[in-house]
Order: C-alpha cells, then structure tokens, then sequence
C-alpha cells in the first residue's frame, strides 16, 4: 500500500438547534468568504444540507500545514458556530499531517489515509 499525497481533509458534520439553519448557514457561507480569499491552499469547500437540522462541510486541503492555517484562520468562528449547532469533526489524511492538528481539534476523530492517489 502507498500513498502519494499530503491532502489533509476536514469534514465537520453540524447537527443545528432548532430554528437556527439560517445562522448556521450564514457563518458557514461566512467561512467559505474567508477561505477562498485568504487560503490560495484550499482544494476545495463546500457546504451541503441534509433536511433542516444538518449541515456538513466538505473541505480538503493541500497538505497538513495548508489545513492547520485554514483553522487558525477561522478559529474564531468556532464559539459562533457551537451557539446554533452541535458538532463533530473527522479529520482524514496521512499520519504525519494530521499529526499537528490534534492539539487545535482535540475532540475530533482522525483517520490515517494508508493507500490512495
């Protein structure tokens, strides 16, 4: 098994309280704002819905230093985003990337990519 990149994906999921799919929706459009103007190393960033109490965001990253800088960037709206949802965050690449972002996102669950192109 080999793997050829250093792409680092963050996938938080957002289970949002009631009546709050709009805010929540807002910060995330937000967010999205920032990335795309600030982190020329973001691959991709999307945010999808699922019914009107869940909301995920699909976000990869060059590599793990690319994704690290993504969460200091917007580190910030973390607390605005725990007022309208619960959350809870996978963080999915090579051991070595994911390896500095356990001290920011310390209640995430990380995947070590094995084998991928």
């Amino acid at each position: 098994m080999s793997l050829d990149t250093k792409m680092v994906s963050i996938h938080p999921h957002f289970t949002v309280k009631d009546g709050k799919m709009d805010q929540c929706l807002e910060l995330l459009e937000e967010i999205l704002v920032m990335t795309k103007s600030k982190e020329p190393d973001c691959l991709f960033f999307n945010i999808t819905t699922c019914g009107s109490d869940k909301a995920f965001v699909r976000e990869a990253y060059k590599d793990g230093s690319a994704a690290l800088f993504h969460l200091k960037n917007m580190g910030h709206m973390i607390p605005k985003l725990f007022e309208v949802a619960d959350i809870n965050v996978q963080v999915h690449g090579p051991a070595e990337e994911i390896e500095p972002l356990k001290a920011v996102l310390e209640d995430a669950d990380f995947y070590e990519a094995i084998s991928g192109f």
